[in-house]
């Protein structure tokens, strides 16, 4: 499930137990929904987390090459 699909899900559930009169059991299972929601959206956010410390570190790297080319450049 993608962040966006998640989190209007989430917002979804939220309207619906702060703005309408549910009975305990419907209560019960909307929050049910909501946290896996929730779970669904965090993960989708560690996978970005992920991808950016990836492209991060290819940056790095890059960074360290080019700074060693130039190092070989100035001798």
């Amino acid at each position: 499930m993608t962040y966006e699909k998640a989190m209007e899900e989430l917002e979804s559930i939220v309207d619906k137990l702060s703005n309408e009169k549910l009975g305990i059991e419907e209560s019960l299972t909307l929050y049910a929904q909501g946290i896996a929601s929730a779970k669904n959206a965090m993960e989708a956010l560690n996978e970005f987390k992920g991808k950016i410390e990836l492209l991060n570190k290819d940056l790095t790297e890059l960074d360290v090459a080019l700074d060693e080319n130039d190092d070989e450049d100035d001798d």
